[in-house]
C-alpha cells in the first residue's frame, strides 16, 4: 500500500451538496429560455472550468445558444438560493475534515469554479482554514480530465502524485485523478458509477464518513 501524504478534495458535490440544487436551478432557467437540460447532459458539464462548459453548451444546444445570459440568470438564482437556505454540506465532511486535521495530513482542494465562489463558499461553510493549498479554475490552463488542477495541488502540498488521494464525484475529476496517477476515490452524488468510473476508481463510497473508514484502514 502506497504512503498517504495529501488529500485532495473536489468542492461541488463532494465537500458542499449543491450539484443537485445546481441541476434543478439550470432546468429552471434553460425551460424560461425553450431548452431543456437531461441530467446526462448536466452530468457532462460537471468538474469542467466555465470556458470548457460553454463550449459543451453550444455542442448541445447550437452556436446561438444564449449561453452568457443563461448562465448569468443561472448564478444570480444560485446565489439567492445559497443566501436564503445557507450552503448544503455532504454528509460525513466536517467529521473527515477535523480526522485529517488531526491526523496531520496534508489537504488540498482541486475545484473548477472560480476562486472568488470557492472562497466565497468555504467561508461561509467555516472550512476555509482547513485547507493548506486551494486550486481554481482559475488557476490552470487545462479542464478536467487533465490531470493539471491536481498535480499542481499536489505540488503545494510538496506530496508525490501517487501518494495522493483524490475525493471526487465526477466522471471528469475520476479521470483526472486517474490520468495523474493518484488513489482516485469516487464519492458518489448526482452521477451513479458507471463501468468507466467503477474500472477508474479505486474506492467507491455512499459518503465521506467511509472514506475517514477508508484512512483508519491505510
Amino acid at each position: 500500500m502506497k504512503k498517504i501524504e495529501g488529500i485532495i478534495f473536489d468542492m461541488d458535490g463532494t465537500l458542499l451538496d449543491t450539484e443537485r440544487v445546481s441541476f434543478k436551478i439550470w432546468q429552471e432557467v434553460m425551460k424560461k429560455h425553450g431548452y431543456s437540460m437531461s441530467k446526462e447532459a448536466y452530468v457532462s458539464l460537471m468538474g469542467r472550468k466555465r470556458s470548457d462548459v460553454n463550449k459543451i453548451l453550444f455542442k448541445l444546444y447550437g452556436e446561438d445558444f444564449p449561453v452568457e445570459k443563461i448562465r448569468d440568470e443561472k448564478e444570480v438564482d444560485m446565489h439567492k438560493f445559497i443566501e436564503e437556505k445557507g450552503v448544503p454540506v455532504k454528509e460525513g465532511a466536517f467529521e473527515l475534515l477535523d480526522f485529517l486535521v488531526e491526523n496531520r495530513y496534508k489537504i488540498a482542494l482541486a475545484t473548477s469554479t472560480s476562486r472568488e465562489r470557492a472562497i466565497s463558499l468555504l467561508k461561509m461553510v467555516g472550512i476555509k482554514d482547513r485547507f493548506s493549498v486551494i486550486i481554481c479554475g482559475d488557476d490552470v490552463v487545462n479542464s478536467k480530465p487533465d490531470p493539471e488542477i491536481f498535480l499542481k495541488a499536489a505540488e503545494g502540498m510538496k506530496a508525490a502524485p501517487q501518494n495522493c488521494v483524490v475525493i471526487e464525484d465526477s466522471p471528469a475529476g475520476i479521470k483526472a485523478a486517474c490520468n495523474g496517477e493518484m488513489i482516485s476515490i469516487n464519492v458518489t452524488d448526482l452521477k451513479e458509477p458507471d463501468e468507466e468510473m467503477r474500472r477508474l476508481s479505486d474506492k467507491i463510497y455512499s459518503n465521506l464518513s467511509e472514506v475517514k473508514d477508508y484512512l483508519l484502514r491505510n
